[in-house]
């Protein structure tokens, strides 16, 4: 090999380099595979998205199907206007609900909501519609909570783990289904 002065192999070019620079370097190297191996930690201990577990996604349709089931008994009873919006709107915020967190408010506002309006004194047909409803919706619900139980035993691990760690003040929190 060929002793060619202005061409240095990396071998030469880190023997050239100051020892601050090389330090430096170092430091960096160890802050960014710091940063990295917690948030690749964290992010294998995370359970998928709630809303991707088992059969949530479909849970929630059909129970939004089943609340507006609960809003036709209801209007053509004519129940009160105000508790038929609101069971609407939670209908809505349920429905573009993503996260756990979010899913789990929407729900329980929701369920809020159309108690209102299952509790409400109806006869013949209409009590028998609402019931109806009312037992689907209940029984989706109880559906809804077995998967975020299921969810939370993974979620709660990752939370453990993101206590422990020492870059968790940038990392994201895992997200837990509340109200269980």
């Amino acid at each position: 090999m060929e002793n060619n002065p202005g061409r240095m192999g990396m071998k030469e070019k880190l023997h050239r380099l100051p020892l601050a620079a090389g330090i430096v370097i170092m430091a960096a190297m160890l802050v960014v595979s710091l940063f990295a191996g917690n948030f690749r930690a964290l992010q294998n201990a995370t359970p998928k998205a709630f809303i991707r577990q088992g059969d949530v996604d479909s849970i929630i349709e059909d129970r939004i199907d089943a609340a507006e089931n609960i809003l036709t008994v209801a209007a053509r009873a004519g129940l009160n206007e105000n508790a038929i919006h609101a069971a609407e709107g939670a209908a809505k915020a349920l429905e573009a609900a993503k996260s756990a967190q979010e899913i789990s408010r929407a729900d329980q506002e929701l369920t809020a909501a159309v108690s209102e309006l299952t509790t409400a004194e109806l006869s013949g047909e209409e009590a028998r519609n609402m019931l109806s409803a009312a037992d689907t919706f209940a029984e989706l619900g109880s559906f809804l909570r077995q998967e975020a139980r299921a969810y939370n035993d993974k979620a709660e691990k990752a939370e453990k783990l993101y206590e422990k760690l020492p870059t968790k003040f940038v990392l994201p929190e895992p997200d837990l289904y509340e109200g269980i």
